[in-house]
């Protein structure tokens, strides 16, 4: 595949070094970074340094099919519904480097939580654990319909459903989450100690 190894700035190519020396000095002066776009699709893409897996490149802020420069999403192969799409303990990571985002937060209804985790009774609704510390309930409200895939719209309180942190992951290591049935089912599957 090939690397973006220059992109655009206010209509000019510029080079990754370039890019890169800029995205310091705005950094240094706490101004605000330059937005790169690529020379192909003009969709914005950040510099990225060089590092073990490649050298400096630019990429794309949203994955693009239609630009030879744009990463590929990964594609899974499992047709198990009840796998992830991806292994937590993978043995090797490349860390370290810097990220530029650009975050859109969805607001959540606070008071529908409170009600959700009261109806619930602190309680993970998938393995039963329960935990409070210095008067504080260690639980977690989960969207049976996730707002980032439904979008704005009235939420009600039988869509959500409390989780404890560890069921609350297992639900999200897969792009439609797992439901609670689900998790029961991993959680019976697994291998005792």
């Amino acid at each position: 595949m090939p690397t973006a190894t220059k992109c655009l700035l206010e209509g000019q190519v510029i080079t990754v070094q370039e890019a890169l020396a800029l995205k310091e000095e705005a950094k240094a002066n706490k101004h605000v970074t330059p937005t790169f776009t690529c020379a192909e699709c003009n969709e914005r893409v950040k510099p990225h340094r060089g590092g073990g897996h490649a050298p400096a490149h630019f990429e794309h802020f949203r994955r693009n099919a239609d630009c030879s420069l744009s990463h590929v999403a990964r594609q899974t192969g499992s047709n198990d519904p009840l796998k992830a799409d991806y292994e937590i303990d993978d043995a090797k990571a490349l860390e370290g480097y810097e990220v530029d985002r650009n975050a859109t937060f969805l607001k959540r209804n606070q008071s529908l939580v409170v009600q959700c985790k009261a109806r619930d009774n602190f309680t993970c609704q998938a393995c039963g654990f329960r935990l409070e510390n210095n008067g504080k309930f260690i639980i977690e409200c989960h969207h049976t319909k996730p707002l980032a895939t439904h979008g704005e719209r009235v939420v009600s309180l039988i869509e959500l459903v409390c989780l404890c942190p560890t069921c609350h992951r297992i639900a999200h290591t897969r792009k439609t989450p797992f439901n609670v049935n689900e998790i029961k089912s991993i959680l019976g599957n697994r291998s005792e100690p």
